[in-house]
């Protein structure tokens, strides 16, 4: 059965967005309340235990994707008795898991000081506050983490952005509220696992009403339970490197420099996260389309729609990695403050580190929605070790620039072993073309960021300068990446994409 692709990933998208927008407008304006309520220090808190937790989060091993690329092939070929059985497999393993990671948690308690320099606020009791982020974790796999299997692999991630939208708001509108009236992280934080609940059992009621079929019942055959604990194998290394990847920074940094740094590196990397967030959006929303085209369409085709997606990723990174460099520093100006500031060449690195990481997203959709993860399993290790040594050792000698620069780094090792994976198991034939197309994408991203920085650097910080400078970056590089590619077969490709598109729509 052929799922309907395109409307499918259009609706994510389109849901995706709205929640994306308020999951970066909220939390701005919550980081930016606890900053001028209760001090960086307490943002610093919040960043560090969060990286914990995705440390703990290493128990889930890289499961959620080996099961719901397993419900491909059954829903392609309308298997429901081998969906219901995948489904009962997943919701006892997800019970195990969150009681592993309940458990890990525990254990940590009495190190928790040892992972911070600096004295606490007065009000705050470390161990009161790492239990409620404890909480809150576990109960995201205890409570019906199973059914959002469904709706990733029915592309219907729509959904959840629909629940999010009602239920995010209302916690925000709640914990601000709490935060003003009594000034206390604990009033602010205490609602944290309570909206989790909210938004876990909106899920399930939706799941229940709609696919009333296929609730978790029965076992799985020998051969498939065999290709998914293959799987579960090869992902544990690209669930290690991606926690170490996203996690180990703020770790570091609580070692090296404290609290106050690492809310000043969280404000600017919330902001590179909001980007990269807006944009993996569109990668979750293809991912499933992509592993029914995979499964039931021909290689050429699935050859011709990489290289167009390319295009329109190279596009969208080059223009969003030329926002972040010429708009960072104004931005933080007015947000937090010059005190609160990196100097510019920490913004280049970001820069860098958001082209670097995005640049390589579409062929690691592919190669999600192609579940060929048991030919990549090696690459993981090398890239997580390199990172960590890299980390350490740059950390003490360049600061702040070692940490961004050795993730950078760990991703360049990381890009041409993807590659190799994607073209010879998937497409079959060599990547040349690719990196050529690739080459002279980055080339045209540089010549239109060297013009719009050149247009944006006289004009200064301050709000005008901000507009002004927002203004010259939606112009500027998107016009100059258009006389540069528009004669390229894969821009008329695109075009013709997003035209079908807007006449769909339409």
């Amino acid at each position: 059965m052929k799922i309907e692709r395109t409307r499918n990933t259009l609706r994510n998208i389109v849901f995706g967005f709205g929640y994306r927008t308020l999951n970066i407008v909220l939390p701005f304006i919550s980081r930016t309340a606890i900053l001028y309520v209760l001090g960086e220090q307490y943002l610093g808190l919040s960043s560090l235990f969060t990286s914990i937790l995705s440390f703990l989060s290493l128990a889930e091993l890289g499961l959620g994707g080996a099961m719901v690329y397993s419900m491909y092939r059954p829903i392609a070929e309308n298997d429901k008795a081998t969906i219901r059985a995948l489904l009962n497999l997943y919701r006892r393993l997800y019970r195990i898991i969150g009681t592993i990671i309940l458990t890990l948690g525990l254990c940590l308690i009495p190190f928790l000081k040892i992972l911070i320099r600096e004295e606490l606020p007065d009000d705050i009791n470390l161990y009161v506050l790492y239990i409620i982020y404890l909480i809150n974790a576990v109960l995201s796999y205890w409570l019906f983490a199973y059914k959002n299997a469904l709706l990733q692999a029915y592309q219907r991630n729509d959904v959840d952005s629909k629940i999010a939208i009602v239920i995010t708001p209302l916690s925000y509108i709640v914990m601000l509220g709490a935060l003003f009236l009594t000034k206390n992280y604990y009033a602010y934080i205490f609602w944290l696992p309570i909206f989790t609940i909210a938004t876990n059992i909106a899920r399930l009621i939706y799941v229940n009403r709609n696919f009333q079929e296929l609730e978790p019942e029965g076992e799985i055959s020998k051969e498939l339970r065999n290709s998914i604990v293959k799987k579960v194998k090869a992902l544990i290394g690209t669930k290690l490197n991606t926690v170490v990847l996203n996690a180990s920074d703020n770790i570091v940094m609580a070692a090296f420099f404290g609290l106050t740094t690492i809310a000043i590196y969280g404000n600017y990397y919330y902001i590179m996260s909001s980007i990269v967030g807006f944009l993996g959006i569109c990668y979750s929303a293809m991912t499933a389309g992509l592993g029914n085209s995979i499964a039931t369409e021909s290689v050429e085709k699935n050859y011709n729609d990489f290289m167009k997606f390319s295009f329109i990723n190279s596009w969208l990174v080059g223009w969003c990695t030329i926002c972040l460099v010429c708009l960072y520093q104004p931005f933080m100006y007015l947000w937090v403050g010059e005190e609160l500031m990196f100097p510019f060449y920490v913004v280049l690195e970001f820069g860098l580190y958001f082209y670097v990481y995005s640049i390589r997203k579409i062929p690691v959709t592919y190669k999600d929605a192609a579940g060929i993860w048991w030919e990549d399993r090696f690459r993981p290790y090398v890239c997580m070790v390199v990172n960590l040594v890299l980390n350490i050792i740059l950390v003490q000698v360049i600061g702040i620039s070692g940490i961004i620069l050795s993730t950078v780094f760990s991703l360049c090792i990381s890009i041409p072993w993807e590659n190799y994976t994607i073209f010879k198991y998937v497409f079959h034939r060599g990547s040349w073309e690719y990196y050529q197309k690739m080459l002279y994408y980055a080339f045209t991203m540089l010549l239109a960021g060297l013009a719009t920085f050149a247009l944006c650097y006289p004009l200064g910080n301050g709000f005008p300068a901000l507009i002004l400078k927002g203004c010259i970056c939606i112009v500027i590089p998107n016009l100059l990446i258009v006389l540069l590619n528009f004669k390229g077969k894969e821009f008329q490709a695109a075009k013709e994409f997003v035209g079908g598109i807007l006449k769909r729509r339409g």
